[in-house]
């Protein structure tokens, strides 16, 4: 064994320095794919993080449904005058719910109150929500509950009835 090689020589000298600098840890492509994966995970944080507390919050999707299975119950239960004919309202018993002034039940209806109490009638039990019902036909519109406050979300269900003979539409609205 011999050892020729000796000090490396001046030109390979060179040659190890110039690879040392340019064969650095880290170039611009792996910074940019390290933020790049970086914000992305951020975005995702954010984009999902309110989904994480959305069951323990309130929101009006609950109103959708009281304002569907509202306007069920009048078109297709409270208000009509044989359970085998929905959306046909009996128009004597429809006159004494929304009268809130007369008495609270007619024997040959069938609901137990009137629309004095609205929420119990239609069977809204949550204190928070707010119920609006009215029925308008070609002659008459019929109303109940507090109008809705402007500015405020209100979930709308409509049923296409008949009211004395007459086209008419149940509208119940929920906030």
């Amino acid at each position: 064994m011999s050892d020729d090689a000796g000090p490396p020589s001046a030109s390979a000298a060179g040659h190890v320095a110039d690879c040392r600098s340019r064969d650095r840890g880290q170039t611009t492509i792996d910074y940019a794919v390290g933020v790049s994966v970086f914000l992305l995970v951020v975005a995702f944080v954010f984009a999902f993080a309110p989904s994480l507390t959305a069951p323990f919050t309130s929101d009006a999707t609950d109103a959708v449904v009281v304002a569907d299975r509202s306007a069920d119950r009048i078109a297709n239960d409270l208000l009509v005058e044989d359970p085998a004919r929905p959306t046909v309202l009996n128009a004597s018993c429809t006159g004494a719910f929304f009268d809130t002034d007369g008495p609270d039940r007619s024997d040959d209806c069938r609901y137990d109150a009137n629309a004095s109490d609205l929420k119990g009638s239609l069977g809204v039990i949550s204190p928070s929500r707010a119920v609006n019902v009215t029925v308008v036909g070609s002659e008459t519109t019929l109303a109940a509950g507090p109008s809705p406050p402007r500015g405020a979300d209100v979930s709308v269900a409509r049923r296409a009835v008949l009211l004395g003979g007459a086209d008419a539409t149940v509208i119940v609205r929920v906030w």
